[in-house]
C-alpha cells in the first residue's frame, strides 16, 4: 500500500519524459551516514564547550556546522540544473541483456562525481564539464519477449565532501527490445525459395545464386561473360544465375502449427538468424503483419524488431 502510493506521487512529481531538467523539485538531499556522525561529533563538541565553558571547542563546533551548511548548498548545485535526455537502445534476446544510452548534459556548470544506475542494477561513475555532453550506457536485463522499459534511474552525488547525498529518480521515456531466444529447428517454416526457383536470362547480375554456364550466343551482355573460364582455354560461355520464382523465401507463422506463440517465435527467430549469416534474402508473415523482403544486417534487424513485438501492441 506504503510503495503503491510512493509510487503514484513520484509518477505525479517526476513523469516520464525524454528529457528531464533537475531542479528543487526533482533533487532530494539528506545526511549520508558520515554526515549524521558528522553532525553527532559537532552536537558533542557544542555540549561539551558549553559545559566547560571552552571558547576554543565552541569555535570548533560552529566551523564544522558552517561547513556542513556549505556542504549542503554545494551537494545540491553538484545536480541543479543537470539535463538527462533518452539515447539510442540496443537490444539483445530474452535471458540476456540489453542497454540504453543516458546523455548527460552541463549547461551552465560542471557536475561531478555522479553515480546512476537503475533501482535494481549497480551504478556507475560519471562526470561532465561545462558546456559539454556525455553519453552513458547502462545494461537492462531483458526477462520477457517485447518492449522492456526500464525503472527509475537514480541519479545521486555525495561530491564534494561525502557529508550528504543528493539524488533524483528519473523516468526516461524510452525502451529497448528483447527479441525472442532462438530455438533450433531442423524444418524451415517458409515458402519459396528452392522449390520455386527459375533461370535468370543472361544480363540479370541481380540473381543471388549462381546456377551454372552455357555457350555464348550473339547478343548475350557482355558482362556476363566467363573471362576467367575463356583465358584458360574453356571457350566463350556466359554465366547463368537463378532466383526465387515468387521473389524470396517467405518465413510464414502459420507454417509452425500447434505449438506455443513463444516457440513458434523462436523457431522463427533462429531461421532469420540462419539466413542472414548465408546471406539469402528472405521475407517475414505473421498475422497482422509482414516484411518485404530483403537481405542483410537490415533485413536481420527489422524481422527480430518484428518478432519481438508480435502481440505486444507495439
Amino acid at each position: 500500500m506504503v510503495k503503491k502510493a510512493w509510487q503514484r506521487w513520484l509518477d505525479r512529481r517526476l513523469p516520464r519524459a525524454r528529457q528531464v531538467r533537475l531542479d528543487q523539485r526533482r533533487i532530494f538531499i539528506l545526511p549520508t551516514g558520515y554526515g549524521v556522525l558528522y553532525l553527532v561529533v559537532a552536537v558533542l563538541l557544542f555540549f561539551g564547550g558549553v559545559n566547560y565553558e571552552n571558547n576554543l571547542i565552541l569555535a570548533l563546533c560552529f566551523l564544522m556546522v558552517s561547513l556542513f551548511v556549505v556542504a549542503i548548498l554545494h551537494t545540491f548545485r553538484n545536480l541543479s540544473g543537470l539535463m538527462l535526455r533518452a539515447g539510442g537502445g540496443r537490444s539483445g534476446f530474452v535471458g540476456g541483456q540489453g542497454s540504453l544510452e543516458v546523455v548527460l548534459i552541463a549547461r551552465r556548470r560542471p557536475h561531478r562525481a555522479l553515480w546512476l544506475r537503475w533501482l535494481d542494477q549497480a551504478a556507475q561513475e560519471v562526470s561532465v564539464e561545462s558546456g559539454e555532453e556525455t553519453g552513458l550506457w547502462l545494461n537492462l536485463p531483458l526477462r520477457r519477449r517485447g518492449p522492456v522499459v526500464p525503472p527509475r534511474l537514480r541519479v545521486e552525488s555525495r561530491y564534494p565532501l561525502g557529508l550528504l547525498r543528493a539524488w533524483s529518480l528519473v523516468a526516461l521515456d524510452q525502451e529497448c527490445l528483447a527479441w525472442p531466444r532462438p530455438q533450433e529447428s531442423a524444418d524451415c517454416p517458409a515458402e519459396g525459395g528452392d522449390r520455386e526457383r527459375r533461370v535468370a536470362r543472361a544480363g540479370q547480375s541481380g540473381s543471388e545464386e549462381f546456377r551454372g554456364l552455357r555457350g555464348y550466343v550473339p547478343g548475350d551482355s557482355l558482362s556476363q561473360v566467363d573471362w576467367k573460364g575463356y583465358a584458360r582455354g574453356r571457350g566463350l560461355n556466359v554465366k547463368l544465375f537463378e532466383e526465387p520464382a515468387s521473389g524470396r523465401l517467405w518465413l510464414r507463422y502459420d507454417r509452425t502449427d500447434e505449438l506455443p506463440l513463444e516457440q513458434r517465435l523462436s523457431i522463427l527467430c533462429y531461421w532469420v538468424l540462419r539466413l542472414s549469416r548465408e546471406n539469402r534474402p528472405f521475407a517475414l508473415a505473421l498475422p497482422g503483419a509482414e516484411l518485404p523482403p530483403g537481405q542483410g544486417d537490415e533485413q536481420r534487424q527489422r524481422a527480430l524488431d518484428l518478432l519481438a513485438r508480435h502481440g505486444k501492441g507495439g
